[in-house]
């Protein structure tokens, strides 16, 4: 007669390899959602360093529309934090007021 382990120790075995696949799922989960974010975030500098560039270049490059846009959208954007605030002065210092 051959001896199988009873049905409880392999229940425990299997139960015990499926906690360590969680763990490593769960792991390359956090891996990706992590590198998603730094791909995001690099789209976002890039995108605005483009912005930036555009809206600091000589004022004949500037596009009406993006200044426009600037304008209208970042002041939803900053913070309350007083060096988010100083920033809009930065963009355009030729303005005395938060929000346009």
């Amino acid at each position: 007669m051959s001896q199988s382990r009873p049905p409880d120790a392999r229940i425990a075995e299997l139960t015990e390899k499926k906690s360590q696949l969680d763990a490593q799922i769960a792991a390359l989960d956090a891996r990706r959602r992590l590198s998603q974010k730094k791909d995001e975030d690099r789209i976002k500098w890039l995108l605005g360093t483009l912005v930036f560039d555009r809206l600091s270049a000589e004022p004949a490059l500037q596009s009406p529309e993006l200044v426009k846009l600037v304008r209208r959208d970042l002041p939803d954007r900053l913070t309350e934090r007083d060096r988010d605030r100083g920033l809009w002065q930065i963009l355009f210092p030729e303005s005395h007021e938060d929000r346009p």
